[in-house]
C-alpha cells in the first residue's frame, strides 16, 4: 500500500476530511444518523433518536468537506493515479476485506467496492457538488425546522442514494488506506468466530457437534409447504408500509430458525458433513404429514414440489450447500433478513425502496435453501457428490 506522502494535496486533503467523519464512529453509524436525519419516517419510531441541532450541524459541515474533497479528486484536472490504485483491491483482496471489517456495502455495486473511483463516477455523473450541496442545506433547514419534507420527487431519493454510496466508498477508503484495517493479516479457521460474533444465537453443544440436527427441527416444527408458505407471508408483510403482522412472535421465531439454519449450514458445508438417512423417522413424518395436509385442503401439492432449487442441484443438494455457505454471502442473506423482520413489524418501513432484484434475490435465496435441506433429509444421497467438482 502506498503512503499518503506520495499522494497530491488534494488527495491528502480528502482524506484528512474522511479520517474526521470516521473518528469517533462507524460507517452504520453514519448511516443511521443520515436516515434519521433525512428520511425518519423510514426507520421505526422506537428506534429513532432527536438528532440534536449541534449534531446536525457538525454531520452537514463535514459532509460537505466529504463532497467537496471527493470532486476535487475524483473530476479534477489533477488526476492522482497513485491515490486510485492505493484505494482500490482486486476481487479475492476484496472477500478478505468483507471478514475482516464486518461490514457489507449495500449501495456500492461489486466494480464499485473494488475499485472506489467508480463509485464516484456514478455520484457526480448527473450532479455536481453544487447541486448536493443545494440538497443538503434545504434538509438541514427542514431538520432543524422540525419540518422534514415527507414527499419524496424525482430529485431527492437520488441524492440521497448517492449519499449512502458516498459514505460507503469513503468509508472503504478510510478502512484501506487511513486505519489499514482492510490489510490485516487472517487465519480462514478465524471464519467461524465471525460468524458466531455477528449473531445473537448459539447453537447448544448437542447441536454444534450435530448441525443436522438444527435441519432435523427445522422441519420437525413445519414441513415444506408450510416454510414457503411462511417465507411468501412475511416477504409480503415486509414489501407492505400499511400493516405490520400480527403474530408478531411467529414470525420472530420464524427469523431464530433461519438464523441458526445459517449457521449450520455454514458448519455442514466448512466441515464437509454428510447427512446419514439410514434410521431417520423423520421421513416418515413428514410424508405422513404432506399427504394429511393435502387431504384437508390446508395446502395443495404444489406446494411440496421443488421448483426453486435449479435443476442441476436437485440431485446434488450438497453442491448448493457448498456454493452457497460462504461467509460474505452469509452476512448479506442475514443483513436481509433483519431488514425484513423491521420491516415486517412496522407500519413505517418498508422495503420497497430497497434494490427490487436483491429483494427477489434474497426470497428466492431462501426457498433454495429450505428446498436443498429439505432434499438432503428425505433422499438417501452418495457422499461423493460432496466432492464433485465445480461448474
Amino acid at each position: 500500500m502506498e503512503s499518503s506522502a506520495n499522494f497530491v494535496n488534494e488527495s491528502r486533503s480528502f482524506l484528512a476530511a474522511i479520517a474526521d467523519f470516521f473518528r469517533d464512529y462507524t460507517i452504520a453509524d453514519r448511516i443511521d444518523f443520515l436516515d434519521n436525519w433525512v428520511n425518519p419516517i423510514s426507520v421505526d419510531e422506537a428506534l429513532i433518536q432527536k438528532n440534536e441541532p449541534a449534531a446536525l450541524f457538525n454531520f452537514y459541515e463535514q459532509l460537505l468537506k466529504l463532497l467537496n474533497g471527493a470532486e476535487t479528486v475524483f473530476k479534477g484536472s489533477k488526476q492522482d493515479l497513485v491515490f486510485f490504485e492505493a484505494i482500490q483491491m482486486d476481487v479475492t483482496e476484496l472477500k478478505k476485506e468483507m471478514v475482516l471489517i464486518q461490514y457489507q456495502a449495500k449501495h456500492l455495486l461489486k466494480n464499485e467496492m473494488t475499485k472506489p473511483r467508480q463509485a464516484f463516477v456514478a455520484i457526480f455523473f448527473f450532479y455536481d457538488a453544487a447541486h448536493y450541496q443545494l440538497n443538503y442545506k434545504d434538509w438541514l433547514q427542514a431538520a432543524l425546522a422540525g419540518n422534514t419534507d415527507e414527499d419524496w420527487n424525482e430529485y431527492t431519493y437520488p441524492v440521497y442514494q448517492n449519499t449512502k454510496k458516498m459514505l460507503e466508498a469513503c468509508w472503504l477508503i478510510h478502512e484501506r488506506v487511513i486505519s489499514k484495517n482492510s490489510n490485516r493479516s487472517i487465519d480462514y479457521h478465524y471464519d467461524l468466530a465471525v460468524f458466531e460474533n455477528t449473531s445473537p444465537l448459539c447453537l447448544t453443544e448437542m447441536l454444534e457437534a450435530n448441525p443436522f440436527g438444527v435441519v432435523e427441527s427445522f422441519f420437525n416444527l413445519d414441513d415444506l409447504a408450510g416454510h414457503k408458505t411462511y417465507l411468501k407471508n412475511w416477504y409480503k408483510a415486509a414489501l407492505g408500509k400499511e400493516d405490520s403482522v400480527r403474530n408478531a412472535a411467529d414470525y420472530f421465531f420464524v427469523y431464530n430458525q433461519f438464523t441458526q439454519l445459517l449457521y449450520a449450514g455454514y458448519l455442514i458445508a466448512t466441515r464437509k458433513l454428510f447427512y446419514d438417512i439410514n434410521g431417520n423417522t423423520l421421513t416418515t413424518l413428514l410424508s405422513s404429514n404432506k399427504a394429511n395436509r393435502i387431504t384437508d385442503g390446508h395446502y395443495h401439492a404444489g406446494q411440496y414440489e421443488i421448483n426453486t432449487l435449479p435443476v442441476r442441484y436437485v440431485n446434488n443438494p450438497y453442491r448448493f450447500i457448498e456454493l452457497f455457505f460462504v461467509p460474505e454471502k452469509i452476512k448479506r442473506l442475514r443483513l436481509g433478513l433483519l431488514e425484513w423482520l423491521y420491516a415486517a413489524f412496522s407500519t413505517q418501513n418498508s422495503i420497497k425502496l430497497m434494490d427490487k432484484e436483491f429483494l427477489f434475490e434474497q426470497y428466492e435465496t431462501l426457498l433454495m435453501l429450505t428446498e436443498a435441506f429439505f432434499l438432503i433429509i428425505t433422499q438417501p444421497f452418495s457422499p461423493a457428490l460432496l466432492t464433485i467438482p465445480g461448474e
